[in-house]
């Protein structure tokens, strides 16, 4: 008996599953349609909802043209959410004429509404002089405020400045710790670069150990540059025990995403068999792939392997 009704139960899912889809597309449209209602009468957050609606087609056909025009009367109105979408449309080149002045544009108005992204977008266009006067000074302080709400990316994008010394200032310490709070966000890139002041004692008592630690978070986030650094890690024991197979597998990794000093890197442990059974085949195919990004070092290697392969068929 408990048979048979196990498989009526099962026999009912595909409909139960289908009945659910339904209920749920049906949702989508009235939501959509609802959005349209108070969109027309004017409700500046209803049009955005409803250009979001037609940018993916949830509940209305898919149509870039209508997603625009309904953000645009959204923005107009003052809508901060708005004015920084569209300003990512102008920057992006979506559904508009790739501008970054308009872009600027939108994001300065944004911004002036105390809009954490399109304060963030704005200090980065004046650090790049990208739809406005280039500057550090303004770029800085836009960060600056942006970070204060802590934002992952104005977190990490200011503690790169102060790495490098943008306007003048370098400031390692804060880096540091701008790095390590928005690594605890989850950002890849901050893991990584926290990471590398750890290893390298930058702004932060070294610790090559935890450095490893970061390290390997960052290269989960998909850092290519992280996996290339454990794979240096492995290969020389920084905060863990030398492991060739294990840089190996770390600068294949990196090698694969196509970073050119990881795919030399690579070229040289296959011809010298460092972690792996050697090949030259294999090599020069790594040795290949680096010479045609721009890999001095790995020319240089092609151009002794050709010689070495003329002067042996001479003899």
């Amino acid at each position: 008996m408990r048979l048979f009704i196990l498989l009526a139960a099962l026999s009912l899912i595909p409909a139960v599953a289908q009945e659910a889809e339904v209920e749920e597309a049906v949702q989508v449209a009235q939501t959509a349609d609802a959005c349209r209602t108070a969109a027309e009468s004017g409700d500046a957050a209803a049009q955005y909802e409803l250009a979001r609606c037609y940018f993916t087609g949830s509940g209305v056909e898919l149509s870039q043209k209508k997603a625009i025009d309904w953000l645009r009367k959204s923005a107009e109105q003052g809508y901060a959410e708005a004015q920084c979408s569209l300003a990512e449309c102008y920057a992006e080149g979506i559904g508009v004429e790739r501008s970054e002045y308009e872009a600027a544009v939108w994001w300065v108005k944004a911004a002036k509404q105390n809009h954490p992204e399109a304060q963030y977008r704005l200090g980065v266009a004046h650090l790049r002089g990208e739809g406005v006067v280039q500057s550090d000074t303004l770029g800085l302080a836009w960060l600056k405020r942006t970070a204060a709400q802590n934002h992952t990316d104005a977190l990490y994008h200011l503690g790169f400045c102060y790495l490098q010394g943008t306007g003048g200032l370098s400031k390692p310490e804060e880096a540091a710790s701008l790095f390590r709070r928005a690594a605890e966000q989850g950002h890849a890139w901050a893991c990584y670069w926290y990471g590398v002041c750890l290893q390298e004692g930058t702004g932060v008592q070294k610790n090559p150990a935890q450095a490893v630690d970061y390290l390997l978070r960052a290269a989960d986030g998909l850092c290519d540059a992280a996996a290339f650094r454990l794979a240096l890690c492995y290969e020389r024991g920084w905060g863990v025990a030398p492991d060739a197979s294990a840089a190996f597998d770390w600068c294949w990794r990196a090698a694969e995403a196509g970073m050119p000093e990881a795919q030399f890197r690579l070229g040289t442990w296959l011809e010298a068999g460092f972690g792996c059974k050697a090949n030259a085949e294999k090599a020069v195919k790594w040795y290949k792939k680096a010479a045609g990004a721009g890999h001095k070092e790995a020319q240089n290697r092609l151009n002794i392997i050709t010689e070495k392969k003329s002067a042996k068929a001479e003899e």
